[in-house]
């Protein structure tokens, strides 16, 4: 099937290099006297030919919910033609489909033409991803992961609005987690018993004035009210759900956005997600033996106006050089991200023999020096 399955794009690329449209399905073959007849009859009449944009289409559902993904961009503003639908009756026109991993049962019904997998979770929800039979239908992959086929993690690139001053700071420790995770929640619990903190979320709340994660006020999501009241803490949690390598997401461009100082449990590829001056913006939980440590060094930084500020100074600093950096290159692109992909499919560049598995194991109480109930 792979065979084929390359065959068949290797004739597509001859086909529209002619400016020939073509719809290739099933076990064909090609009369290759009649391509390079083709070919000569194109030189002729160049100017008769357009080049058809390469077409994606955005096949299943997203989080079980049907999205309207159009977008197109002509030679030129991208370097090749490219489209992208979610236009099912134009399945045989298509060069790609994206699939959403938490949605994998709506996968298309050939594979003549290559799959991309799209997918911001982490593989500890979402099966999917462990699954060796399903991985190995997909050719290219766009993942939160930073050494995926197309990086696209949910983290953007966080803003330099000036920080609250120090001294106007009413509130300390900012939380609000709705998936309470058994190991980040008991850390926080223990958290708590050498600290103040207030927590917005469904786990160990204390604090009510915040929407629900599915809620609005005045015009702002919950996303955009959690960042607001972020900003008058001197630290924010932002405790992934699991620390999955290169599982990062935008709780920490909203700590971040806001000028409070996260303090990350996370993969230890964290670094990778802070170029330049962003090395010095987080406090990693890893680098603390208990809890307790943790909670002595956060009430040191609050009491000391100038160890706290050396956390923001990429605030007024800016990023410094970040270029050549995958996180970086994903923040600002030269080109689009289905842009991208047009091109590698116009390039042939996809995995041949399908994509890899991708594991995870689960976060344990261990990794991050507590028990249970402790």
């Amino acid at each position: 099937m792979l065979t084929l399955l390359v065959r068949q794009l290797e004739i597509k690329m001859v086909l529209r290099q002619l400016g020939i449209n073509y719809i290739l399905r099933g076990n064909i073959s090609i009369d290759t006297s009649i391509v390079m007849k083709s070919k000569t009859e194109n030189l002729i009449n160049t100017s008769e030919n357009q080049t058809k944009a390469w077409l994606i289409i955005f096949w299943s559902t997203y989080f079980g919910r049907k999205i309207r993904e159009e977008y197109s961009w002509k030679e030129g503003e991208c370097p090749v033609a490219c489209e992208v639908a979610a236009d099912h009756s134009r399945e045989r026109e298509a060069d790609g489909f994206v699939v959403h991993a938490r949605d994998p049962h709506m996968i298309p019904s050939t594979h003549s033409t290559p799959w991309i997998l799209f997918t911001r979770e982490n593989p500890v929800y979402t099966p999917a991803l462990r699954n060796a039979n399903f991985m190995s239908k997909f050719n290219l992959l766009r993942s939160y992961r930073l050494d995926s086929d197309f990086p696209d993690p949910a983290y953007r690139m966080p803003g330099f609005t000036p920080p609250v001053p120090f001294k106007e700071k009413s509130g300390l420790i900012f939380a609000a987690f709705s998936n309470c995770e058994p190991v980040r929640t008991e850390y926080m619990r223990q958290l708590m018993k050498f600290v103040q903190v207030h927590s917005y979320g469904r786990c160990l709340k204390n604090k009510n004035d915040l929407v629900a994660r599915s809620g609005s006020a005045n015009g702002k999501d919950f996303k955009q009210l959690k960042t607001e009241k972020a900003k008058t803490y001197k630290f924010t949690l932002v405790f992934f759900n699991q620390d999955c390598d290169y599982f990062v997401d935008d709780q920490l461009n909203h700590a971040l956005s806001a000028g409070s100082v996260p303090v990350v449990m996370s993969t230890d590829k964290l670094d990778e997600f802070l170029p330049g001056n962003l090395r010095n913006s987080v406090i990693k939980v890893r680098n603390f033996k208990s809890p307790k440590l943790l909670a002595d060094y956060l009430k040191f930084l609050s009491n000391n106006e100038t160890e706290y500020n050396k956390y923001l100074e990429w605030k007024w600093k800016g990023f410094g050089n970040i270029s050549g950096t995958v996180i970086g290159n994903h923040w600002m692109p030269k080109y689009p991200m289905y842009c991208q992909i047009c091109v590698a499919l116009s390039e042939g560049r996809i995995h041949k023999d399908g994509l890899k598995t991708d594991t995870c194991k689960a976060r344990a109480f261990q990794d991050w020096g507590i028990t249970r109930g402790t």
